[in-house]
């Protein structure tokens, strides 16, 4: 499978590899796939801030971690201090509109929310995204949130490129069939079954192939 659809705008944006601190996770991640993430910028309201490190085809895996400048409580920040180890939590699909996306999560009796987000890169820019979240259904954080970057640049453009995304492999313990068939709507490279509950993406890099 493509990462793109054909005659669509839905592409993988994004791996988030989540971590209970952005020291432990930028280390955990180079030592997977043999490059340094470069420090992205905070998330204000949200308890976070990230690193960044390029994959192929505009894609790019992002480590989001607490940020100890912001206050945690009720936050996602709050939420990885619980993090163990460094561990991929979800991953996000880029689209230029929602306004094909929500009627087609409507016909699984899917709901959504979109926020407004933004942040400053360590360069002193700003960016600023709209994001869409899917609720009403049992799969947790393994069913991506959706991203439009509008106006902004991408964050790739800047970014080494440590490999290629070659597939994510989603377990989940509901039905899986709904999930599955959404994911093939919009042609994405992601196999979804019915199993303990789990996310995997795989990597070809320049040597070998890692599963995070």
């Amino acid at each position: 499978m493509a990462l793109s659809a054909e005659n669509t705008d839905y592409s993988i944006d994004h791996l988030m590899l989540g971590a209970s601190d952005l020291s432990l996770g930028k280390t955990w991640i180079e030592n997977q796939l043999g490059l340094p993430a470069m420090d992205g910028g905070s998330h204000p309201g949200q308890g976070t801030h990230n690193a960044l490190l390029g994959l192929a085809d505009n894609c790019y895996l992002e480590v989001i971690a607490p940020d100890p400048t912001q206050v945690l409580s009720e936050t996602l920040g709050e939420h990885l201090l619980g993090y163990k180890t460094p561990r991929l939590r979800t991953f996000a699909v880029r689209c230029s509109s929602f306004e094909d996306l929500v009627p087609r999560l409507a016909e699984f009796g899917f709901g959504h929310r979109i926020v407004k987000m933004s942040r400053e890169t360590i360069t002193g820019s700003l960016l600023s995204w709209r994001l869409l979240f899917v609720s009403g259904h049992p799969y947790g954080a393994r069913m991506p949130f959706f991203i439009d970057w509008g106006q902004s640049p991408h964050p790739c453009r800047d970014l080494a490129v440590a490999g290629s995304l070659s597939q994510v492999a989603v377990r989940v313990t509901a039905e899986y069939r709904p999930f599955e068939r959404l994911m093939r709507q919009l042609d994405l490279p992601v196999v979804v079954s019915q199993a303990a509950a789990g996310l995997v993406a795989t990597i070809a890099c320049q040597q070998n192939v890692i599963n995070l």
